[in-house]
């Protein structure tokens, strides 16, 4: 790739997920509330699985999935990660004061609550305010504000970014 058309990707990449807050400093010390049709919990090895229609939700974070599985530090019950099954599952989050919205979409979702990251396998698309971008694969680091895309099939990552405001006040 020659080093213009470099350039101009990582000025695109980087333009996609520019918003200045990560989450809601408040999200991880809250609960988590969840809805299934079935559930089950090993207190032992701190795993609970739930299935059928699950509705999970901490502070304001949301997932939507057919299958969750949710995996906690049994020496401090802390949360460590999410996984959620579905065609599709989603995984929705308000990214900062303002009230603007992180969503994901994908067959599969891991999120590591201990690292802030969102995996999305498989029909993937994650939409930051007007900015999208879809591929079957999306690595998201929310608290470092960037990500990696790929398609592991025969299509292409697709990006739909909207010009920078020129408003003044």
């Amino acid at each position: 790739m020659n080093p213009l058309k470099t350039k101009t990707l990582f000025f695109a990449c980087s333009a996609l997920f520019c918003l200045e807050a990560f989450a809601l400093p408040d999200d991880q010390q809250q609960p988590i509330s969840i809805e299934a049709d079935k559930a089950f919990f090993d207190q032992k090895t701190g795993v609970a699985t739930y299935d059928g229609n699950v509705i999970a939700k901490q502070g304001s974070i949301e997932i939507i999935a057919e299958h969750l599985t949710i995996k906690t530090d049994i020496a401090t019950n802390e949360f460590n990660s999410l996984h959620a099954k579905g065609s599709p599952s989603s995984f929705s989050q308000t990214i900062d004061e303002a009230g603007s919205i992180l969503k994901a979409t994908g067959d599969t979702l891991d999120y590591s609550v201990t690292k802030g990251e969102l995996e999305v396998h498989d029909n993937g698309f994650l939409k930051r305010g007007d900015n999208e971008i879809s591929a079957d694969y999306i690595h998201y680091f929310i608290e470092k504000d960037t990500f990696n895309a790929e398609n592991r099939g025969s299509g292409r990552v697709n990006m739909t970014l909207q010009p920078a405001s020129n408003q003044q006040n």
